[in-house]
């Protein structure tokens, strides 16, 4: 994917990227008007992620610009992975462009942050990724977001003791604030089912080198290894796993895993990896097959190409402020930062990702993660069984098998 060059700070903090394709309809100088922001990691060691979520987002706003309904004037900022950004991002959001709205934000680190100028500020913010459980206990009224981490263990934690049934699970995990969470709760569900787990070990993220932990994995004879990290991390684990000749039952990844490039430039050793997804081509909410279709039909006329999962969650994010922005005009009340945050509360909102709900806290009530396996070149479901599509080979091959 090309990676744009990072900006200074002066220039990301100028930067302000109107959609493109705004239609309206003639006679329609009535229609209500919404200023939204974006904030996503653009470029740095998480532009993947945030180029995926931005375009979802940009591909919501063009569809509302081109349906009339709302004139929507969408300003995105690149927080370039890192908490300053971020914060500067938001601040200049709010206080300059008086958005009435945020949208984005790809792990806790960079969401958190935000969701603290957006309270202080009294403006509605939507996170298309997060995990942190803090951050729905805080009572904050200004904060939402599409995912959480109970959807994770559930499905996680789900397949080892329902189908792989394992005697001992190894556990790596990324330090991030979601990523440490939800290993914490996963021994914490594996050791309430008596299964062991001799190794439960944090790292950095991006970090080159995983031969100690993987060789103390070996060494511990576990069956099954989960990876609570991302996409990057993922590649060369597995990378490092073939040329040690760990040979586990099932190598289980937590996120990034349903990134196209996993099959691509894993090729033979990404074969019979399991991970997790909310949504796919072809892997949607039952019911919603036709919405599911047409934006992958939009996202490829738009961009060229196959739109990857996390795309659904800008998607999703944002059009669930548009949502909420037009139940404001529908009633006649102006499009600003108090009536999308009602509209937001009171949101059900059918998506191929999910009925969108929140409840008190900001929480997405339905919410939820399957399993799939990598199997040739397509990734199929294997849990929870009301959702699979096939059966999961388990264990996996030995790497001088495959």
């Amino acid at each position: 994917m090309h990676q744009r060059r990072p900006c200074g700070t002066r220039a990301c903090l100028i930067l302000l990227l109107l959609t493109a394709g705004f239609a309206f309809h003639p006679g329609a100088a009535d229609t209500a008007t919404l200023s939204l922001g974006e904030i996503n990691p653009l470029t740095g060691r998480f532009a993947a992620h945030g180029t995926a979520l931005h375009r979802g987002i940009q591909l919501a706003v063009e569809e509302a610009n081109a349906s009339g309904t709302l004139r929507v004037t969408l300003a995105t900022r690149d927080d370039e992975a890192r908490p300053d950004r971020a914060v500067a991002a938001a601040e200049e959001l709010i206080t300059r462009l008086r958005v009435a709205a945020l949208v984005g934000g790809y792990v806790d680190t960079l969401v958190g942050p935000v969701s603290e100028v957006a309270e202080r500020q009294k403006v509605p913010y939507v996170a298309t990724a997060s995990l942190d459980e803090r951050l729905t206990q805080r009572g904050y009224r200004y904060f939402f977001r599409i995912s959480h981490l109970q959807a994770y263990v559930d499905s996680m934690v789900g397949i080892l003791q329902d189908v792989f049934k394992p005697q001992s699970v190894a556990i790596l995990f990324s330090a991030t604030p979601g990523a440490s969470q939800l290993a914490r709760r996963q021994r914490e569900r594996l050791e309430q089912a008596r299964v062991r787990v001799p190794v439960f070990e944090m790292f950095t993220s991006g970090i080159a080198d995983f031969t100690p932990l993987l060789t103390r994995v070996r060494d511990s004879g576990a069956e099954v290894l989960i990876a609570d990290t991302f996409f990057a991390d993922h590649l060369v684990m597995v990378r490092q796993l073939r040329a040690l000749e760990v040979n586990l039952k099932a190598f289980l990844g937590a996120f990034g895993m349903e990134f196209p490039e996993v099959v691509r430039d894993l090729g033979p050793s990404g074969q019979f990896l399991f991970g997790t997804t909310g949504w796919e081509p072809g892997i949607t909410e039952p019911g919603t097959e036709a919405a599911s279709r047409a934006f992958v039909d939009g996202y490829r006329r738009r961009f060229g190409t196959q739109p990857p999962p996390l795309a659904m969650h800008g998607y999703v994010g944002a059009r669930a402020i548009l949502a909420a922005a037009e139940r404001a005009a529908s009633r006649g009340r102006e499009v600003g930062p108090e009536t999308v945050r009602l509209g937001l509360q009171g949101l059900d909102l059918t998506t191929p990702l999910q009925r969108l709900q929140f409840d008190s806290r900001g929480e997405a009530k339905h919410y939820r993660r399957l399993i799939v396996q990598i199997q040739g070149s397509t990734r199929v479901v294997v849990y929870p069984p009301q959702r699979a599509t096939g059966k999961p080979v388990y264990p996996m091959p030995a790497w001088k098998e495959r």
